[in-house]
């Protein structure tokens, strides 16, 4: 499997603070207290390094497509009970929490409804799911950072995406309900809790 995010694994977290500051991190974290009770399901948490003031509560799966990120999240969670997976993460025993860690918006529209499919089968009955990610906005500003942004990982990593999704409309239209939501930066950057309808 070929490696999309070495190039950045070094430089995402600097770059990101640079950028975003403190919200991408804030975004990832702001609901585990609340939420992170039994076996959780980690899908695309990079380094992970925004987990790990929790570490000590995590267990569960950790998947991760780029293997330098893998590594460092091993690295820096390495107290926690997860069991760390380079690729795809399968259908397995439900899970009582899914971590989508700024994921959706890498996904193209075709990806989008068969991702979330799999996500509801790894879910037990009354678990959730945590969504951080991007969100379109009106501002002019956040607009050309975030063009620029999917450019940058288009080029550099890959990405197949040109756009945000609309995440609501995805996830309502398998059935998802949209129980809590946190925003930062004018609804720019937000953090989701989803359960199933």
């Amino acid at each position: 499997m070929k490696d999309q995010y070495r190039l950045v694994a070094g430089i995402y977290r600097p770059l990101a603070r640079l950028v975003f500051g403190e919200s991408l991190s804030l975004a990832n974290v702001h609901f585990l207290s609340q939420y992170l009770n039994g076996k959780a399901l980690i899908v695309g948490g990079g380094e992970g390094f925004d987990y790990r003031e929790f570490q000590d509560r995590l267990s569960g799966e950790y998947w991760e497509l780029s293997e330098s990120m893998l590594n460092k999240a091993k690295e820096n969670l390495q107290s926690s009970k997860l069991s760390f997976h380079l690729g795809d993460f399968p259908q397995a025993e439900p899970f009582d929490l899914v971590l989508l860690p700024f994921v959706l918006d890498t996904l193209t529209d075709e990806q989008i409804p068969k991702f979330l499919n799999r996500v509801g089968q790894n879910l037990k009955s009354g678990g959730v799911v945590v969504l951080s990610d991007f969100f379109k906005t009106d501002s002019v500003r956040q607009s050309i950072i975030t063009a620029l942004m999917i450019a940058f990982f288009r080029l550099v990593a890959g990405h197949s995406r040109k756009d945000l999704p609309d995440h609501s409309s995805w996830l309502s239209a398998q059935g998802w309900i949209l129980k809590e939501e946190k925003v930062w930066k004018n609804g720019w950057i937000r953090a989701q809790v989803w359960v199933k309808g």
